[in-house]
């Protein structure tokens, strides 16, 4: 029976997929990834499986996601143990659901694995926690980048991120300095700590600064996936694991 598995890779790092993911990443025919961090290291749990790039990144020329439901379901129809490998988690800004209803309108079964989503990954590297007593009661995980086609408007990340304590804002860092403006025009403060963290899970940079030093300043030109970060909580960021990154980072620019 044709059979899709949606696995969340994870953030980067191999060791940090699930032992469930592994498992059934190991019986795949076929896997439709993500531009994932490190491909080669996930390989190892289906050398033999044929390995078929799907990935999307800004700037950079992307497979449209009405192809990929077409080829998951292809492959699927062909009788293949077709697995779908996504960064992150598949439910966080993932296109999740298109990919579910293109496997349901073919009456495919479907299996989702959950995977650690950046986030996650980058409060682990930075020693602090997304939720704190008495300082943090809430966490919005927000993207100001508005799909094709869709309604949305370009400033409604804007009253989440205003309402919450902590946020996150994933594929933001082309937009990070107007952001930074938006979020101090709407009431923010500017005293907001700010973490900036790019390939969560794996070397990359890691930055600390005020959400004022974020409006006033363009950030470096950092090439892998990146994360704004901010709210009071993060002023408990590890600083030493901070300047340590923000040395590495200098190092190699």
């Amino acid at each position: 029976m044709s059979r899709v598995t949606l696995i969340g890779a994870g953030p980067g790092d191999p060791e940090l997929l699930t032992r469930k993911a592994w498992r059934l990443l190991s019986l795949a025919d076929v896997v439709l990834h993500d531009a994932l961090l490190d491909v080669e290291g996930m390989k190892e749990a289906a050398p033999h499986a044929q390995w078929v790039y799907v990935g999307k990144r800004l700037g950079r020329l992307s497979v449209e996601q009405e192809f990929i439901c077409r080829l998951i379901v292809s492959y699927a129809k062909q009788g293949l143990n077709v697995v779908r490998l996504k960064g992150g988690d598949p439910s966080i800004f993932g296109r999740m659901a298109e990919e579910i209803a293109a496997c349901q309108a073919a009456q495919i079964t479907v299996e989702v694995v959950p995977g650690i989503t950046s986030a996650c990954a980058a409060a682990a590297q930075l020693q602090t926690s997304l939720t704190l007593r008495g300082v943090s009661r809430s966490v919005a995980f927000v993207t100001p980048r508005v799909g094709k086609r869709l309604t949305d408007t370009d400033t409604e990340w804007l009253a989440v991120s205003l309402a919450a304590n902590t946020v996150v804002l994933y594929m933001a860092s082309a937009q990070s300095q107007t952001l930074g403006q938006q979020l101090i025009a709407g009431g923010k403060s500017s005293d907001t700590p700010v973490c900036v963290v790019e390939n969560a899970s794996l070397e990359g940079a890691c930055l600390h600064m005020t959400l004022r030093e974020l409006a006033d300043n363009a950030l470096p030109d950092l090439p892998g996936p990146v994360l704004l970060m901010l709210g009071e909580a993060f002023s408990r960021a590890n600083q030493t694991h901070l300047e340590e990154r923000a040395q590495l980072c200098a190092i190699g620019s």
